[in-house]
């Protein structure tokens, strides 16, 4: 039975297209863009554009695997590196500027931070507050308004430079950043020579749009990527 992502305006869509873009390497033009409902022909557009090749090549996480352990090395973090060594050394300080120079020398794009627990509460309380001053200062609707938007702002900045951030989940040992960064990579590894396949095209994509919406079990090629979408095909 069809059904979608869940995505509802053009914004949500435009995002989306471009982190498939930057996961696969490509570039989707406006006109191809607006001939893509479903995922099973957003499939089809990368078959065109990536072909696949089952030539004995590189496995693309091996490729991933070693870039990542080299780049670790190079900045410091040990030579004795295992799939098993604990990641959580890049939270030493200021894990989203850490992932940032794990990034650039490796080549390879990295998950990015996600806030801490401290974070998230410095950052709910800033917002709080900063609304509460600004609308002590003269009560009413205009100073309310004004108070949330002074609120979001101030939480904002505290969560972008206040909070250092820590690793996403499944990334705390070096297996599981791995994974993750390979998969966010496809595109660039197959260009430097990892082997690929239907399915493997297939998988990745499937991968990148669960995190959005639907599990991956109930993203088929029959899923649109808008509801409006799904709405129009039902009413037909």
């Amino acid at each position: 039975m069809p059904n979608s992502l869940g995505l509802d305006d053009d914004l949500d869509g435009v995002e989306v297209v471009r982190d498939l873009e930057r996961i696969f390497d490509v570039r989707v033009s406006n006109e191809e863009a607006e001939r893509i409902f479903t995922v099973g022909e957003f499939h089809d557009l990368l078959l065109s554009k990536i072909r696949p090749d089952e030539s004995d090549k590189k496995c693309a996480t091996a490729m991933t695997f070693y870039r990542i352990r080299s780049a670790l090395r190079r900045l410091g973090y040990g030579d004795k590196l295992s799939p098993t060594s604990n990641m959580r050394v890049l939270e030493r300080g200021r894990t989203k500027s850490n992932l940032r120079r794990l990034e650039v020398d490796s080549g390879l794009y990295m998950p990015r931070a996600v806030s801490t627990r401290i974070g998230r509460f410095a950052t709910l309380s800033g917002f709080v507050m900063i609304s509460a001053i600004v609308f002590s200062l003269q009560p009413a609707v205009a100073s309310a308004f004004l108070g949330i938007v002074v609120g979001l702002v101030v939480a904002g900045v505290i969560l972008k430079y206040g909070d250092p951030g820590e690793l996403p989940p499944h990334c705390g040992t070096l297996a599981g950043i791995t994974r993750t960064v390979a998969a966010m990579n496809y595109g660039r590894l197959v260009k430097l020579g990892a082997r690929h396949r239907d399915e493997d095209i297939w998988e990745n994509l499937v991968g990148a749009l669960s995190g959005y919406a639907l599990p991956k079990l109930e993203i088929t090629r029959e899923t649109f990527f808008l509801q409006s979408q799904l709405q129009k095909r039902s009413a037909i």
